[in-house]
């Protein structure tokens, strides 16, 4: 036992040295990932997705976030001196991205900012693919019109996001009036039509609520109030602050919705029913118990949820 605690202490001063004694001039290496699987060559983005894509490398300076204002042609082709182009098929289809906003990270000599660019992907992703053997769709970044780069798109059904006020993608919600600025509230709203879930405005079972989402997919039109092609189920987790939880039959309460469509720009509204709340459920508190209702929202590929706050019996 002796021999042991003698030796800890002169291996942690070996440990100590081997770091002290490396030494790093300059960084060239940025973080491509961690974990323990390989990371995946392109980003995956399902048919009329909103998304916002981060990328370094862009030397333009943007010294302020900018949201992009749409006129009588709708929204900007180019932000900033960015634009970024759709590249797909074996003939190469170009499609110019209109552009919703645009941000840049600052960060200290020597390093490269991340900037921002939130765009919506077409509903043609992958219907003029070329075949089986075409490559892999594109987004080409130009800076002044010159190509800087490009990211490689991995299509699915969907790629489901509940839309947040704390997301950072230069789209404002407008709803959001009604929560505090420091508080993440998921764009849920009820039966009055002004305000979104919080703690200052809660639910109640039976209740009928609407949720907003990204990337639930292809549409039988393209264009507003369209139907979705493939299903969705909700799952309903009556406990404090739980995560996410694909809907899974003998878990939680499972439902349908009642309604669920594209409303326009990548948009999604889905609506469901409050099922009743169980007794002896905790109270949000806005503190230890953000949330005592997580609403998931499921789909062939993916999974999102809504944390909300109900009125306990």
């Amino acid at each position: 036992m002796n021999t042991v605690l003698r030796f800890a202490p002169a291996l942690l001063v070996v440990m100590l040295s081997r770091a002290q004694s490396t030494s790093t001039p300059s960084n060239a290496i940025s973080l491509a990932g961690s974990g323990y699987s390989v990371p995946s060559a392109g980003l995956a983005v399902a048919p009329g997705q909103v998304i916002v894509l981060q990328v370094n490398g862009v030397t333009t300076a943007i010294n302020s976030p900018i949201a992009a204002v749409g006129g009588p042609n709708g929204l900007p082709l180019t932000l900033a001196s960015i634009s970024v182009d759709l590249i797909q098929g074996n003939a190469a289809n170009v499609t110019n991205l209109p552009l919703r906003g645009i941000y840049q990270t600052n960060c200290m000599t020597p390093c490269s900012g991340v900037t921002g660019i939130t765009l919506q992907i077409p509903f043609e992703l992958g219907s003029n693919s070329g075949g089986l053997f075409a490559p892999f769709p594109q987004l080409r970044i130009s800076q002044n019109g010159t190509p800087v780069g490009g990211v490689s798109l991995i299509l699915v059904t969907d790629n489901v996001h509940v839309l947040n006020t704390c997301d950072y993608d230069q789209i404002y919600i407008s709803a959001a009036f009604s929560v505090p600025q420091n508080v993440c509230a998921a764009a849920v709203m009820g039966g009055t039509g002004l305000y979104l879930n919080s703690l200052y405005n809660l639910a109640r079972g039976g209740d009928e609520l609407a949720m907003w989402l990204f990337g639930m997919g292809a549409t039988t039109a393209f264009g507003q109030l369209s139907n979705l092609v493939q299903p969705f189920l909700l799952n309903f987790d009556f406990r404090p602050n739980a995560k996410a939880s694909p809907a899974v039959p003998g878990y939680g309460v499972t439902s349908a919705p009642l309604y669920a469509a594209h409303v326009g720009e990548g948009t999604y509204q889905v609506n469901f029913v409050v099922p009743a709340v169980p007794a002896g459920l905790p109270a949000c508190d806005g503190v230890k118990i953000k949330s005592n209702l997580t609403v998931t929202i499921s789909g062939p590929n993916s999974y999102d949820a809504a944390q909300i706050c109900v009125v306990v019996p």
